[in-house]
Formats: structure tokens, sequence, C-alpha cells
């Protein structure tokens, strides 16, 4: 017996939460699958610092909604071109390869069905023709392994460019010009491209072929808790951006008519915790006061623009500074 569970929500928080509710729930002893889509979203691995991996001013511009998940592996950007899929089964303490192998193995196996050349890639791709199509992750519990992953389906890939930052190590190593073109459609690779709801059906159809299926239908109290989850976890800064945001930089940048200006500062945990400023520049109050109070702030660019707001930039600069010069470089 599988339970299915398809989400009515495109809300990233919500969809964490009832996937985490899910995965974490004794009362359904079977394996549960569960289909959802987001909107507009960059989801962040459980174990990145999330400013290091996305342009946050221009998705912030853009209203992306920025999540973190509870899993492992890389930053993603999601819209309703894609497909996400959870797949919460007994923990029979299989490796995580198997694990992969044994959950993704109906997806390939669907995609092949259609005349595509779908393949295992790398720690936990499937490719097709060597293009990513699908990236998953797993998470542990004493009882319960989720597997969860996306299928790229209609997703408009220019974003990514534009709201990752990637390593160019992880890059240069595979020899990428840029991560777009890395990934692609599938609705590209088809021969006959169908409606996404269309293939969302078919897949769900093939995945639980030959088992006995039951819908399920979350109850009001359940929705409760789900609500409550996400609005106490999945949408707070704590969770998306104070976690892993533990660590040094140096920024320097020379500006014409202004000077030379560099910041060097930590954090932990997405608190400043000391910061130091250095350069030519032509203030006369000096930076001190200006750095005591920036310390024990939150790593947030408009936490730190209203603290900046209240003090007097040409005294500490010179005259021709403006608030973006510091931001701009601390961010």
């Amino acid at each position: 017996m599988i339970n299915l569970v398809v989400s009515k929500h495109t809300n990233p928080y919500w969809n964490l939460a009832c996937e985490e509710y899910l995965t974490y729930n004794k009362n359904i002893k079977t394996p549960i699958f569960f289909l959802w889509q987001n909107q507009n979203t960059i989801v962040v691995g459980r174990n990145q610092n999330a400013y290091s991996e996305i342009n946050i001013e221009k998705a912030n511009a853009n209203n992306v909604t920025i999540v973190r998940r509870n899993t492992g592996g890389g930053t993603v950007y999601q819209d309703l071109g894609n497909i996400c899929f959870s797949l919460i089964v007994e923990n029979d303490q299989k490796s995580i390869n198997e694990n992969f192998q044994r959950t993704l193995s109906p997806i390939v196996e669907f995609l092949r069905s259609k005349n595509l050349n779908a393949n295992f890639s790398g720690r936990n791709d499937i490719e097709i023709d060597g293009f990513k199509v699908s990236g998953n992750a797993q998470l542990k519990t004493n009882d319960r392994v989720l597997q969860h992953g996306t299928l790229l389906y209609d997703v408009d890939l220019s974003k990514i460019n534009d709201y990752l930052i990637v390593d160019r190590t992880k890059m240069e190593s595979k020899k990428i010009a840029s991560v777009s073109s890395r990934v692609a459609n599938i609705s590209a690779l088809l021969e006959e491209p169908k409606d996404l709801e269309k293939f969302i059906s078919e897949l769900k159809d093939y995945y639980l072929k030959n088992q006995d299926i039951q819908e399920i239908e979350l109850t009001p109290e359940e929705v409760a808790i789900i609500d409550k989850l996400a609005e106490e976890k999945y949408a707070t800064w704590e969770w998306t951006f104070g976690k892993n945001t533990t660590f040094a930089k140096t920024a320097k940048v020379y500006l014409p008519n202004k000077g030379l200006l560099e910041i060097r500062f930590t954090t932990s945990e997405g608190y400043i915790t000391e910061i130091k400023f250095y350069g030519d520049f032509l203030g006369y109050l000096g930076t001190e006061n200006l750095e005591k109070i920036l310390v024990g702030q939150k790593y947030e660019k408009a936490t730190i623009t209203n603290v900046i707001r209240h003090l007097n930039i040409a005294e500490i600069f010179g005259d021709t500074f403006e608030i973006d010069d510091i931001t701009n470089l601390l961010f």
C-alpha cells in the first residue's frame, strides 16, 4: 500500500512543512508518495550558507521566496514548471546510494518509456543525453528515509543564472560554461511535449502502477499543525538565513572620487560578531562608533541599511559617500 498526498499549495514554506510532518508522523506506517510544486522559489540545502549561494538582492527585488530545506545538496531555483516529489519509506538501513537507486528507478524507467535516454549520473542526478533534469537529496531518521527530488519540465532556466551564485571550482571541474548550460527541460527533449498537468498525471500513474494506492486528505487538525510549522520554522529568517551563516569575509573596492574602502568582518549564526573598516576615505569622525553599533546586528541588508541610516555617513567616510556604498560592499 502506498499513500498518495498531492499538495494543493504552491507556497514552499507550507510544502516543506507538510513534507516534514509526513516524514515524522507515526500514524502513517506505509510508504508515502508526496507530489508538490513551488512558485518562484529558491531552495537552499540544509548545510549551505544562503549568502554565498544566492544573489539575494536580485531575488528580493523579484519577490522570489527563499527557503531552506531539511536535506543536503545544492541550491535550486523552482517555479511552476518544476515538479517536486517525495517518497517516505521505512528505514531499512540501506546505503544512501542504494536508496537513491531504489526510489529513482521508477522515475528513470518512466522517462525511458517516453523514448528519452535517461540515466543516473553523479551522486544524485538524473540526466537525459548529458543534460541534468533531476536533482535529489535524502534525509534519514531512526525509523524512516525521506527521498525527494525535482523534475525540470518547463522551468524558466534563465532564472538560474540570474539568482544563483555557483562555485567556479565545481563548474571548472566539470568544464561547464554556466549552470543553465548543464540543465534542460524535459518538455524540450520530448518528441511530443505534453501539458504539464498531463505529464504529472502520467508520472503518478507510472510510479504507482501495480501497487495499492490510497490518496490521503489531510484533516483540518493536521493542516493546522503544518500551518504552524510553516510559520514558526520555514518562514523564519533564523532557519533560512541564520543557520550556517558563520563566516569571515574581506571585501574591497575603489570608488572614484570617494576613495578606497575595505571591510573585514565575521558573522556567527547570522549575526555580525566583528567588523572593521579600512581605506583612504576623507571622513573625519572615524569608524569606531559605526563598528561598535554594527556588532551584534543581524547580517541582513535591510537591517544594516536601517542602522546606517541613523548615522551621518559624510562625517564617517566623506561628503560623497552614500549608504549603498557600504551595504553593497557588505553584501
